[in-house]
């Protein structure tokens, strides 16, 4: 089977230009979609990994997402445009490209402690992502009847912001739609771990309040600008989740309103019962604190400051300036030297011997022998590469490549 590459063509239309993520399923490449003529546009291709194209399970996972996605159709959701198979054999799933970054880039463009995440900005982001939840959580189908889809993999890296200051909602791969029976085996949990709600790792089927408590953990971490759940291996950070110490956002942002605060923290209560009744709700919260802080926080200041945080990270010019060049700061004598990170990936572990473990002040890495099936970390083109192993749940809080402070955000 042919490699994927720059230049290759895909089932004779889609041009395949460079890598632009990757997970442990697979590859997402920024394409252009050939027509009559001259036309072309830019889309993202999703491919299976090459050493997981023959694997039955990755195959009907990647059918699921093609599936679940192309029924979802809302302005805060990446939309589906087509799904097939090439000539040898492989199958791609093309989707619409939003140009500018993710959530979890957007955040590390504001160096911790000397830059703050405009927390307006935070709250517009999260009703967005609330909205596109309402949408799947409350998908109807052909007959009529509300058919759920609970995305369980709502993180950083999945929510997505444009230039144009679009708010996009991606990754259907792991979502578990209702009206199809489970591709997840007993006792399993797939996803990010730091974003799993404690529920599901007492073995309780996802819902719409576990996919707003992994929503909450991403607007905690926004704010907050380091992670929320933390450990040296999967087991530490399974069990700081199921303890469920949430650190005050009123002593680490004292900026952020109140309501903002409660608002977060609610999605985060350890109860399902006690956060959110839905996606809705969640939404009306959020817009409430931005209507009481008289504070505007709309498409425009958010497409700017993706504009503006994609100079700081290196991956645009200054308009009328040369491509900057990232100095990393060298470190002061005795001062660990700055180790960029990347996302948690998706995991798969049992959680069989989790229910037996004791949680111990210190827990050595090989305490549990755990079935955990680990995806690559997620690189995008233009970002730094990882030079060794972090931490898990750390941000790098040491990155001084700062471009000049912008207003944002302005008062009405």
């Amino acid at each position: 089977m042919a490699v994927d590459a720059p230049g290759r063509i895909i089932a004779g239309k889609y041009e395949l230009v460079s890598p632009a993520g990757e997970g442990g399923m697979a590859v997402v490449w920024k394409a252009l979609a050939r027509g009559a003529g001259s036309f072309q546009r830019p889309v993202a291709i999703k491919r299976i990994q090459h050493a997981k194209h023959a694997d039955p399970s990755f195959v009907r996972m990647f059918e699921e997402e093609a599936r679940v996605g192309s029924e979802l159709h809302h302005p805060n959701v990446v939309q589906i445009l087509d799904f097939g198979m090439d000539e040898e054999g492989g199958y791609y799933l093309v989707m619409e490209w939003i140009e500018g970054l993710d959530m979890f880039q957007w955040v590390r463009s504001f160096p911790k402690g000397l830059r703050e995440t405009p927390w307006p900005l935070v709250a517009a982001i999260g009703i967005e992502v609330c909205r596109a939840l309402a949408a799947a959580h409350e998908r109807v189908d052909a007959r009529g009847q509300i058919v759920p889809v609970y995305h369980r993999d709502v993180s950083p890296s999945n929510v997505l912001l444009g230039v144009s200051g679009v708010v996009k909602l991606t990754d259907f791969g792991l979502a578990r739609a209702m009206d199809r029976a489970s591709m997840t085996r007993p006792n399993v949990i797939k996803g990010k771990l730091a974003y799993c709600a404690p529920e599901l790792i007492s073995g309780a089927k996802p819902s719409s309040q576990s996919d707003l408590f992994a929503l909450g953990v991403v607007l905690w971490e926004a704010l907050a600008q380091k992670r929320l759940f933390t450990g040296k291996n999967d087991l530490e950070v399974l069990l700081a989740v199921r303890k469920g110490d949430v650190p005050k956002l009123s002593e680490l942002r004292p900026d952020v309103p109140y309501s903002l605060a409660l608002a977060v923290h609610t999605a985060l209560e350890t109860h399902p019962d006690a956060r959110f009744e839905n996606a809705k709700s969640m939404a009306r919260a959020l817009a409430a604190v931005l209507r009481a802080e008289a504070e505007h926080a709309d498409a425009e200041p958010l497409g700017a400051s993706v504009r503006a945080a994609r100079v700081r990270l290196g991956k645009d010019a200054p308009e009328g300036a040369p491509q900057p060049v990232l100095e990393v700061p060298t470190p002061k004598l005795g001062a660990p030297a700055l180790t960029p990170v990347s996302e948690p990936s998706a995991q798969e572990i049992s959680l069989t011997e989790l229910e037996a473990v004791e949680t111990p002040a210190v827990l050595p890495a090989e305490s549990a022998s755990m079935s955990v099936e680990k995806a690559p970390n997620k690189t995008v083109p233009g970002s730094p590469a990882v030079l060794s192993p972090a931490p898990r749940g750390l941000w790098q809080s040491d990155d001084r490549s700062v471009a000049e402070p912008l207003p944002l955000v302005k008062k009405k």
